[in-house]
C-alpha cells in the first residue's frame, strides 16, 4: 500500500511539473528606457503633475476593442500584462518629459497639471486594422485650485501587427505624443501670459 501511496505523489507530482512546463510565461511590459526631457531642466518644475483614470485602468490588463463586433465590451490579452498600472506609467512618462514633479507632498508647487485618462486601449476596426487610442482631458488649476485653462485630448497611433506587441508598441507612441502635445499647450499658455500665476521661472 505505501508503494502505491508513494508512486501515485510521484505520478501527481511529475503532472503539476510538466503542467507547469508547458504554462506559457506572461510577457511584462513597462513605456521602455527614460523619455527625453522635452523643455529645458526647471521649466516647470513647479508644476505638480495628476493623473486620474477610472477605476477600471487600475488593473495591469492590456486592453483592446472589437469595434467591428462589440465595441462596449472591454477584452484583454491573456498572455501580456503591464509592469504597473497604466495612469502609473504614464505618469512617469510625463514626468520624464516635463520635468514636473509628483502631486503627493510637494508643498512648493504653484499649480496643478492635472490630465484625466478616458480611454488607453488598442481598438480593432477589423481583424486585420486596429489602433492604439488615448483619450484624456488635460487641466491647468492654480494655488487657490481656480482652473486656469483646459483642453480635450485625443490620440490615435496605427498598429504594425494584430497582436498584444503591436498594440503595446502603438500605446506607447501615443503616450509619448501625448507628453508633446502637453508640452506645446504650455508653452502656449506661457507664451499668451496665462502661466503668470504659476511663476514658472520664479
Amino acid at each position: 500500500m505505501r508503494n502505491v501511496f508513494v508512486l501515485f505523489s510521484a505520478l501527481l507530482l511529475s503532472a503539476c511539473v510538466g503542467g507547469a512546463r508547458n504554462t506559457s510565461p506572461i510577457a511584462v511590459y513597462d513605456f521602455g528606457l527614460p523619455a527625453t526631457r522635452l523643455i529645458a531642466d526647471g521649466s516647470w518644475s513647479k508644476l505638480a503633475l495628476e493623473v486620474r483614470s477610472p477605476p477600471w485602468f487600475d488593473s495591469l490588463n492590456v486592453d483592446y476593442r472589437l469595434a467591428y463586433e462589440d465595441p462596449l465590451k472591454q477584452r484583454e490579452y491573456a498572455g501580456s500584462r503591464w509592469a504597473g498600472a497604466p495612469g502609473i506609467l504614464i505618469a512617469q512618462r510625463l514626468r520624464q518629459q516635463l520635468g514636473t514633479v509628483a502631486v503627493s507632498g510637494n508643498a512648493l508647487s504653484d499649480c496643478l497639471l492635472r490630465v484625466e485618462l478616458q480611454e488607453f486601449s488598442q481598438v480593432f476596426d477589423s481583424p486585420q486594422r486596429s489602433r492604439g487610442v488615448l483619450q484624456g482631458s488635460v487641466s491647468l488649476i492654480d494655488g487657490k485650485r481656480q482652473l486656469v485653462a483646459e483642453r480635450q485630448l485625443a490620440i490615435e497611433k496605427p498598429v504594425a501587427t494584430a497582436d498584444a506587441q503591436g498594440g503595446i508598441d502603438a500605446l506607447v507612441a501615443a503616450s509619448s505624443e501625448l507628453g508633446q502635445k502637453i508640452a506645446d499647450w504650455l508653452a502656449g499658455l506661457e507664451r499668451a501670459g496665462t502661466l503668470k500665476s504659476c511663476r514658472l521661472n520664479g
